[in-house]
């Protein structure tokens, strides 16, 4: 098996690049950051005080895609630009690591999905909470059947977006706020029932731009109902409760326990245990999941099967928002 570091090459400089992937990169030996693609100005300066005087600094996206040296690529480019540039890199033989959500729209993952496997490439989203070891341990509890059936599950992450110039509120470029922080809520909900929804209903504020200010939808699963609540119009929450048939589990920062930790609280038989966890670092988690799974030929944790599942919810929670709720077939 190959041991030299992945060399990944990165679509723009856009905030999460510099400020995560970036910094978690120098962190493994899994990985190399050796190539970056930015269309010069502020962003460039910002970008090459921030990257290692190694890395080579590409005008244009596709110009990058034709370097040899770069063996996989990573898409932090606005939600619009995912499923394009996806294509693109894999079509000039990249592996790809796409920010989340990899799509709000269900034919663009099935699209990317199919020719990642035509091209025996490994396509991965970076849904990084996945790899934190809070998941990992809820994971854990649940496939363990430690609160039996699970029956319900809430998911709630709002904060408020107040710089109209930022992407994420963008309705063009596909931002809002299911695409922003509802998608790891349909993430969370996937996992904790351990299958995939049968219908979805929603309903939404949106904006003059199209992107949903507010959203609380439900997705029904063979087991029960998952509750999604987002927002970028709010005070910041941050929750997942998990309802089962013999006990239920709350976290308190199911998403963002990278910042500073997180708290998993089970209650069952009238008793309730508390388990916490340290910040850690599930960008570097990420990224070495991703260079493994290519070493070892295989799908990553977040791979196909989980990009094609949070896309189609992701498509028919926004389906039945701009159709009055009306619920959706998945």
């Amino acid at each position: 098996m190959q041991t030299e570091p992945l060399r990944l090459g990165i679509l723009g400089a856009a905030r999460i690049a510099i400020g995560a992937i970036i910094p978690a990169a120098a962190r493994t030996d899994a990985v190399e950051v050796g190539a970056v693609a930015t269309r010069g100005g502020e962003k460039s300066q910002v970008l090459r005080e921030a990257a290692p005087h190694s890395v080579r600094l590409f005008e244009d996206y596709a110009s990058l895609l034709e370097d040899p040296g770069v063996e996989a690529v990573y898409v932090p480019l606005p939600n619009s630009m995912h499923v394009e540039w996806t294509l693109r890199s894999l079509a000039a033989g990249k592996h790809v690591l796409c920010e989340k959500p990899f799509s709000l729209d269900a034919g663009g993952a099935e699209r990317a999905v199919e020719a990642a496997r035509g091209a025996n490439l490994t396509l991965m989203e970076g849904f990084m909470y996945r790899l934190h070891p809070q998941t990992l341990r809820l994971k854990e509890l649940i496939s363990g059947g430690t609160v039996g059936e699970v029956r319900q599950a809430v998911a709630q992450f709002g904060h408020r977006l107040d710089d109209p110039a930022d992407v994420r509120a963008i309705g063009s470029l596909g931002g809002g706020s299911l695409g922003d922080v509802g998608c790891y809520c349909v993430s969370a909900l996937r996992l904790a029932f351990g299958s995939e929804p049968l219908r979805a209903s929603a309903f939404a504020r949106f904006d003059e731009e199209g992107a949903d200010r507010e959203l609380a939808g439900i997705l029904e699963f063979d087991a029960g109902f998952g509750v999604v609540s987002s927002s970028i119009s709010s005070a910041r929450r941050e929750r997942l409760e998990i309802v089962g048939s013999e006990g239920t589990i709350s976290l308190n920062a199911p998403f963002r326990a990278d910042k500073s930790g997180g708290k998993l609280e089970l209650s069952k038989g009238g008793e309730t245990s508390t388990e916490t966890f340290e910040a850690a670092d599930p960008y570097r988690a990420e990224l070495e999941e991703f260079a493994e799974a290519i070493r070892e030929g295989r799908d990553p944790a977040v791979g196909p099967s989980e990009i094609l599942g949070n896309a189609r919810a992701i498509h028919a929670l926004l389906f039945s928002a701009r159709q009055d709720g009306r619920a959706q077939s998945l």
